[in-house]
């Protein structure tokens, strides 16, 4: 039997209008509603409105907001086909519990078919040990436009 390992790529899991760098938004669920209309755009997910509403949802029962400035707001919902990531850097930082008291300003959107939870998980657990390093959230912070948002984020 030949095992076939394959590396995970972020860049599989995105659409190229799926990077927001200075969003303009005054709250979490803002910037989760910016961050699922390109889905919603793409054909990724049927309705933007009631997925937004389940990341919220899940929002509620506890912050996703990990320390460093980063939240990954997050949910499995029956209307996404494929495992999908968004990504904003906010213009300006919005106040909320994390794990180290600092402001958000990074907001990375998972959302996942809700029959996958385990390539879910491992796309989580890679994110998890991508944002640990300090020169890559700082690199998305430093993004300049979409493409270049895009670039970093994939680049890793």
């Amino acid at each position: 039997m030949v095992v076939t390992i394959r590396f995970m790529r972020m860049q599989d899991y995105t659409t190229e209008t799926g990077f927001l760098p200075h969003l303009e938004c005054a709250s979490v669920q803002e910037a989760v509603a910016a961050l699922v209309a390109p889905l919603v755009d793409s054909g990724d997910v049927a309705d933007g409105a009631e997925l937004v509403d389940e990341v919220m949802r899940r929002e509620a029962e506890g912050s996703t907001a990990i320390g460093d400035g980063l939240v990954i707001p997050h949910a499995r919902f029956a209307g996404v086909r494929e495992i999908r990531l968004s990504v904003a850097t906010l213009a300006r930082p919005l106040e909320m519990p994390s794990a180290d008291g600092r402001p958000v300003d990074v907001v990375i959107l998972l959302v996942g078919p809700v029959g996958d939870p385990r390539r879910m998980l491992q796309v989580l657990a890679r994110l998890a040990r991508l944002v640990k390093s300090p020169p890559f959230l700082e690199d998305l912070r430093g993004a300049e436009s979409p493409d270049h948002l895009r670039e970093v984020f994939i680049s890793v």
